[in-house]
């Protein structure tokens, strides 16, 4: 994908993968969909911004994060109607780069009981692209305080987009976080990474 790739191009495909995870989430979690014939949230209007950085409180999750400088965040919405999506926290940071965040029962049935495999599948699917089967780095990690697992996959594999996802399970929930840099530049990743990490750092579970 090219680096030149233009910001409507970007915003289009942002507010694409934000509506897949939205769809993974209501297929694992039929009850977040909402309360039957309640309203859709409304588009964000062109150049509007989302919630200034500092500290971003999730309404529906409970989780908070510390949002890195230069981030935006837009609160998950519930959504009504039949087949509609479920919420999914939206955050943006640099051009290009963007990610979201949503908690499913756990295990979240029929999705794959491991959280690696979770994360790689949940991938996979906001991708919207040819991915490869596994993902190319798979590591654990500590989100929130609590343990979890970070994967990383470019799709396609040669050149494409970014992927990362972090899993951190507890209790009967699951958080995941997925993070994407479209620009499809390699020489990002190792800012990217070091991104992805500065926001699960800032990450604080529910008690």
């Amino acid at each position: 994908m090219s680096a030149h790739l233009s910001r409507h191009s970007h915003r289009a495909r942002t507010a694409a993968i934000s509506l897949t995870l939205a769809g993974v989430l209501a297929g694992c979690s039929a009850p977040a969909a909402g309360p039957p014939g309640a309203p859709a949230p409304r588009p964000r209007a062109p150049g509007a911004s989302g919630q200034a950085a500092g500290v971003f409180s999730s309404r529906l999750y409970g989780y908070t994060v510390a949002l890195p400088a230069g981030w935006s965040a837009d609160p998950g919405e519930r959504w009504g109607g039949t087949g509609a999506p479920g919420p999914v926290d939206v955050f943006r940071g640099r051009p290009y780069v963007a990610a979201w965040a949503f908690a499913v029962p756990w295990p979240a049935s029929p999705w794959p009981a491991s959280p690696v495999a979770y994360a790689t599948a949940v991938t996979r699917t906001a991708a919207q692209l040819p991915c490869p089967a596994a993902p190319q780095t798979s590591q654990p990690a500590v989100i929130g305080g609590a343990p979890g697992w970070v994967i990383g996959i470019r799709c396609p594999a040669r050149g494409g987009v970014l992927m990362l996802a972090a899993v951190t399970t507890g209790g009967q929930s699951a958080l995941v976080i997925t993070f994407e840099d479209s620009s499809g530049m390699s020489s990002a990743e190792p800012a990217d990474r070091a991104a992805f990490a500065e926001f699960l750092a800032g990450i604080r579970l529910p008690a």
